[in-house]
């Protein structure tokens, strides 16, 4: 059987591209259908790499995203030479992904040089191939930098900053430019690694010896206002910077582990997060909800989700949307992450005895019209904040649950008593963050039976989906910036009885969905019916 006939019986391409395909390569006969179908968008990366695998006979990866770049040890020309890369380097093993796995040439040269490993050729992406090379072409340029580094701890002196303070500029705004959430320098056996946290996957960027890193710490936590010489507790700091123009604020956190301290930095970018409420992604009916809530006198308002799902977001462009100048604001953190102009924004400090319960009490005080706590992580928190709600204050906050409704039972565990939580509570949005296609390689694609069979019902007939299939400007990924996906429910007389009587979880459920609630799952799907995300996305962060 023909390759397009094969595609086509596989359910990966439609007649149409087949057709397409065919009257393409008519004119261009010496092309290979397999690169037309790819090169028009009609298969995906994973389809593509996997047929031509299996003309080669040969194993193959989809994604070079994971390798470990200091064990790459060979010269960056010989690799742009062989169009290769090492991709698994064990005691007695070694994985190569190429180009042209077949390129003899190009297998005698790592044959030689891991004389003593057996070794494993797999076909690669060029793309993939390309971008490892560029990490580690980017890595080696650091070396200049890391040597003067070393030389600055000798003794020698620096010409205009310091050698140390140039690797922190170069770690950062690589993050920035890479769209990274978060960096993480983490000390390991044998020296230590950075790594980002890029549309919340981790990807290892550089390596460096101990020397290098010690020296990498002690400045970052100078920088963030923290104890250098203490190096035996967790510590927390801070410090902005201005790049292209642009203001960036730091969140620094350090942690003892067995190898030295691991550092996380959180990347905090004002454009954002500070976002009007339309925005943020809410689909339109969610948003109306939101509203609704948000126009309430008094109450309790929560948004929950795991961490990184974008609930701080959601809660400054929901003070963005009721922040006015005849009403007051003050806000309790831990940390204070944005600094807002005309809101009262009080950092918790728990060595001076200002904690959230704390700090509530004395900001009831301050005659509040709305007030937004970081978290509730307590009773005595929690108390506090329902007896702001029913004396006549909105209350804002965050809880870590898997979605609303569990946000019920999470207070009323706490130590609530149901009644309270029924008089004081007025609604609650639950929230997920999804990667969202890349727009310049987006195509349309079939997504596989078991991702369809549970939703089958729910689909019209016609229902395109699609996919970003891997380009340069989304780094061979598919996707290009996240939004959320969400669920949200309105207090009323009927659910306040039942959270009075404290009804089991099901039950409330039950009647939220007679009265047309639906499960975040449902949000992302109706997403990616629309070309934000892919339902593989959905799948991944929300459940059916």
């Amino acid at each position: 059987m023909v390759k397009g006939e094969k595609l086509l019986k596989k359910g990966k391409i439609t007649p149409q591209q087949l057709q397409k395909a065919y009257e393409y390569k008519k004119q261009y006969p010496q092309k290979k259908l397999l690169d037309i179908l790819y090169e028009m968008k009609a298969i995906s990366k994973e389809t593509y790499v996997q047929e031509l695998a299996d003309e080669l006979q040969i194993n193959y990866v989809t994604s070079l995203d994971n390798i470990r770049i200091r064990d790459i040890k060979i010269p960056v020309n010989i690799l742009k030479q062989t169009k290769a890369v090492p991709i698994e380097v064990g005691i007695d093993h070694v994985k190569i992904a190429m180009e042209n796995p077949l390129d003899w040439n190009a297998q005698a040269y790592f044959k030689r040089f891991f004389h003593d490993k057996n070794i494993e050729f797999v076909l690669a992406l060029k793309e993939d191939i390309q971008k490892a090379i560029k990490i580690y072409e980017n890595r080696s340029k650091l070396r200049e930098i890391i040597s003067n580094i070393k030389k600055e701890l000798k003794g020698a002196e620096s010409k205009g900053e310091s050698a140390i303070y140039q690797l922190i500029l170069y770690i950062i705004k690589n993050a920035i430019e890479k769209r990274a959430s978060d960096i993480h320098i983490e000390a390991e056996e044998n020296g230590a690694v950075v790594r980002y946290r890029i549309l919340g996957k981790l990807r290892e960027i550089l390596d460096f010896d101990y020397e290098i890193y010690n020296a990498l710490a002690s400045r970052i936590k100078l920088e963030a206002g923290m104890d250098v010489s203490e190096k035996r507790k967790p510590q927390d700091g801070g410090f902005s910077l201005k790049i292209d123009k642009n203001n960036f604020d730091f969140r620094v956190s350090s942690l003892p582990t067995i190898w030295g301290e691991s550092i996380v930095m959180r990347i905090l970018d004002k454009r954002n997060v500070l976002k009007k409420l339309d925005d943020i992604g809410i689909t339109p009916k969610n948003l109306q909800h939101f509203k609704e809530i948000l126009s309430k006198p008094n109450g309790i308002f929560l948004v929950t989700g795991p961490t990184g799902s974008g609930k701080s977001t959601t809660l400054y462009a929901s003070l963005h949307e009721i922040a006015k100048a005849d009403v007051k604001v003050i806000t309790v953190e831990d940390p204070v992450e944005y600094r807002l102009q005309g809101i009262q924004q009080v950092q918790v400090n728990s060595r001076v005895g200002i904690t959230f319960a704390s700090a509530l009490r004395s900001i009831l005080r301050q005659d509040p019209d709305i007030i937004m706590i970081g978290e509730i992580r307590d009773l005595e928190t929690l108390e506090i904040a329902i007896k702001a709600a029913l004396t006549g204050h909105l209350v804002l906050s965050t809880l870590h649950t898997n979605d609303a409704v569990s946000a019920i039972n999470r207070m009323i565990d706490m130590g609530a008593e149901p009644y309270m939580v029924a008089a004081a509570l007025v609604g609650v949005e639950a929230q997920r963050l999804v990667r969202t296609i890349c727009p310049y390689c987006k195509a349309p694609y079939k997504p596989s039976d078991a991702l369809i069979e549970p939703i089958k019902n729910l689909l019209p007939r016609d229902t395109v989906f699609y996919k970003g299939m891997g380009c340069e400007k989304c780094d061979m990924t598919g996707y290009i910036g996240r939004t959320l996906i969400s669920e949200i429910f309105l207090n009323d007389e009927k659910l306040e009885s039942l959270i009075a009587k404290n009804k089991e979880r099901i039950e409330m459920m039950k009647y939220l969905e007679s009265q047309g609630f639906r499960k975040m799952f449902f949000d992302g799907i109706i997403k990616a019916k629309n070309q934000i995300t892919t339902l593989e996305e959905v799948y991944r962060v929300a459940r059916l």
